[in-house]
């Protein structure tokens, strides 16, 4: 069923959280190269949208129980974070913050 909670909307959930995560995290961390507030929700509906996709196609390839799932996007979620955050800089009209 495609509309059921195990299959895309626990691991979707997973996979922007732990964007958001990585967003908060960062600005923690490198605070003058950190994402504003709508930078970082974009990039947590990205998260959930790519996670949601990922994980009924997972499903549906695969059969894989929903911990695993849910584990599986929480790290995707995380890492195509870190990786846009960090690549950033390359792409053209980003700004930075001053201290």
């Amino acid at each position: 069923m495609i509309f059921s909670l195990e299959t895309w909307l626990l691991p979707a959930i997973a996979a922007s959280s732990s964007s958001y995560l990585v967003c908060l995290i960062w600005e923690r961390i490198k605070y003058s190269t950190a994402p504003n507030g709508p930078l970082s929700a974009f990039l947590a509906i990205l998260s959930f949208l790519m996670g949601a996709i990922s994980a009924y196609y997972r499903h549906t390839l695969f059969a894989p129980s929903l911990e695993n799932n849910v584990i599986i996007m929480f790290l995707v979620g995380a890492s195509t974070t870190y990786f846009w955050l960090l690549l950033r800089k390359y792409f053209s009209n980003t700004e930075r913050r001053r201290r």
